[in-house]
């Protein structure tokens, strides 16, 4: 069936895609048109269902409400990516930031320490 190429390939170079280039611009840009494209995508389907069901048709998948179903595994799939990798990168600003704090003070101890040794 042409919707089963067509959703596996879309599937895996959006993985492939936010793998390797997570947090660059283009990336970001992409998952804003994408978003929109979304957005559009479902005010088309809400105002014309006949048209899903043509396009169910056309790429071989019996109802509208079928292909709708598999669209939405695949954004499912991007926004659980999406969202790993938002709070793995977090979680790494998190940690530099905890060392940061930690470098900060320890400096700030050492030098109350030496002045006081000192006087």
């Amino acid at each position: 069936m042409i919707i089963q190429i067509v959703l596996l390939a879309v599937a895996a170079l959006l993985l492939l895609l936010f793998i390797r280039n997570w947090n660059a611009v283009q990336t970001r840009a992409l998952k804003r048109l994408a978003f929109l494209c979304f957005i559009i995508a479902v005010v088309i389907a809400v105002l014309r269902p006949d048209w899903v069901d043509w396009l169910a048709h056309e790429v071989g998948v019996g109802r509208g409400t079928d292909l709708v179903l598999y669209v939405l595994a695949i954004a499912f799939v991007f926004v659980s990516v999406n969202t790993y990798f938002r709070l793995k990168t977090q979680e790494a600003r998190f940690t530099e930031l905890a060392r940061a704090i930690a470098v900060r003070d320890a400096i700030e101890l050492n030098a109350e320490r030496f002045e006081a040794g000192h006087r």
